[in-house]
């Protein structure tokens, strides 16, 4: 059956796979793995992304909300599921009911999910230890858990930090970090409350920094593939994205503007053909471009604004790969897109037949 709209993104879930299986090698078989599937799996599919990490060694899957451990679970995602805090007290209730692990911050959500549980109730705690974000604050944390557990029902999971990873990976800004957050286990172990899972490591530092390693690693992005500008992953990974394809949908012949030319989305010169393909912002295709396509593997320069300002921005390297569109190839083809807002090129190698999921 031909597709409703002409525009397919291809992944790649063997390579996905592989990736998890990599970062197994990488940590080794006693830590536990959170593949963090957020944000629909980093566009991926979360329900999809999440399978494959389950079945090839993760321990646990990490979602941003609330809403996308529920979804997670619809689509029959049995693995555990680690829910970072996001939502309101008032949704204790339907994190239970659907078998999920929450994310305290505060003695307000410790007391929503002791009064909602009917049973024992096992929570991470997170621990702001660089971020200033979401998290109890490293110095009050001790005291603020030992609090929770004194609530009814309520058993503490583990501890889980979102350090961060500042430009240019300063060593000793991870390791202060990490002391600040092994400083916490410490003093609530000494305080009789053992933490099961240890949880600091995120990409960036399982990337450059083993030590943080602790007994559980939560890895997003690398997962992917992806990796930023001058970071060097210690184990071979592939890139999930396979193609973007698409097809051209109309043709014009354009001619230069008699009036108003330095007002127009883009210049026309000389006589020029447009080629329209259907994909816009709602794609979250707007960062995504290098102001080229390929058609039938040959190069047309896109002619949006847009992908004309920001295809100058610096990109991660996941922000490569090919948008491979049909047409017959003209003499002299510009494409454009129906929002105005990129076409994309993407460096990727030709399209891979065994690439197992479209979206």
């Amino acid at each position: 059956m031909l597709p409703l709209r002409p525009t397919t993104l291809e992944i790649d879930l063997d390579a996905a796979a592989a990736n998890i299986r990599a970062v197994r090698r990488l940590v080794g078989p006693q830590r536990k793995i959170y593949a963090v599937i957020k944000a629909d799996g980093y566009g991926y599919g979360a329900a999809e992304m999440g399978a494959v990490f389950a079945s090839n060694g993760a321990d646990a899957l990490g979602v941003a909300d609330l809403s996308e451990g529920v979804r997670l679970r619809r689509r029959g995602i049995t693995a555990p599921v680690l829910v970072y805090p996001n939502s309101l007290p008032e949704a204790a209730a339907t994190t239970l009911a659907h078998g999920l692990t929450p994310t305290l911050v505060d003695l307000d959500g410790a007391r929503a999910y002791s009064a909602a549980a009917s049973g024992p109730c096992e929570a991470f705690v997170k621990i702001d230890v660089g971020l200033e974000r979401l998290g109890v604050p490293a110095e009050e944390a001790a005291k603020t858990i030992a609090a929770m557990m004194e609530l009814p029902r309520l058993r503490l999971a583990g501890l889980c930090a979102h350090p961060h990873d500042s430009a240019g990976g300063d060593p000793a800004y991870a390791e202060w970090q990490l002391g600040r957050y092994t400083a916490v286990v410490d003093e609530l172990e000494g305080r009789g409350i053992p933490v099961p899972v240890r949880l600091f490591a995120a990409s960036p530092f399982v990337l450059k920094f083993p030590q943080t390693y602790l007994n559980a690693v939560d890895p997003g992005r690398m997962l992917y593939g992806i990796t930023f500008p001058g970071e060097t992953s210690p184990v071979p990974l592939s890139p999930t994205f396979r193609a973007l394809t698409s097809r051209v949908i109309a043709l014009k012949d354009l001619a230069p503007r008699e009036r108003f030319a330095d007002k127009a989305p883009f210049p026309v010169t000389a006589p020029m053909r447009l080629g329209v393909i259907p994909m816009g912002v709602a794609d979250g295709l707007n960062r995504l471009h290098a102001g080229r396509v390929l058609v039938r593997g040959r190069m047309a320069r896109s002619s949006s604004s847009a992908a004309r300002a920001t295809s100058r921005s610096p990109r991660p390297r996941w922000h490569s790969g090919t948008v491979w569109v049909s047409t017959t190839w003209p003499r002299r083809l510009a494409l454009a897109s129906p929002a105005c807002i990129f076409l994309a090129a993407l460096r990727s190698p030709s399209p891979n037949p065994n690439a197992r999921r479209t979206r």
